[in-house]
């Protein structure tokens, strides 16, 4: 790996840390679940560098997993899902060489990773930790964190990546 391609993703697992930081915890059934931030950054990341937002998806989300004696249980789903997220968004976002600047492949890989990770999260609920039911239940939290992570980023997409575009940071992915 270059020095750059580690910083960038450095930075934006510092980003999804953050992100998944500023969260509202809830209970279900004896179970704790959250609304959070990391998703949206999770999505911010695969719009600028791509595939690589696996790797910051995973670090930052999973990290902050390790440091909340909650959710100390989910480091490992955590790495796997959000690295699973954010690798398939960046895919999708720089497929056909776009670079994260199709505002309808954007979705596309918003709506496709907040499955992913949806999905990820309910079978590890059910089968591992809760059972069906409170996996069930616990999908409303990480439905309410995608939506939001769409809702946020998809003007992020569409106003300031072009304004970096333009900067001349143009393609920090490809610049490696």
């Amino acid at each position: 790996m270059k020095t750059r391609r580690i910083i960038l993703i450095g930075l934006f697992a510092a980003i999804c840390f953050v992100g998944t930081y500023l969260h509202i915890p809830i209970d279900f059934g004896g179970s704790s679940t959250m609304i959070h931030l990391g998703t949206t950054a999770i999505f911010i990341s695969a719009i600028f560098i791509g595939k690589d937002a696996g790797f910051a998806g995973a670090i930052g989300c999973a990290l902050f997993d390790a440091l909340d004696p909650r959710f100390a249980v989910w480091v490992i789903p955590t790495f796997i899902i959000k690295g699973l997220t954010g690798y398939i968004v960046g895919y999708i976002s720089f497929m056909f060489k776009k670079q994260g600047n199709s505002m309808l492949q954007n979705i596309i890989a918003f709506i496709v990773g907040g499955v992913v990770s949806l999905l990820g999260y309910f079978i590890v609920n059910w089968f591992i930790f809760v059972g069906f039911h409170v996996a069930l239940l616990k999908m409303i939290s990480s439905f309410i964190t995608t939506a939001i992570g769409v809702i946020i980023t998809i003007p992020i997409a569409a106003i300031i990546k072009p304004i970096i575009n333009k900067s001349g940071v143009n393609n920090i992915a490809n610049n490696r």
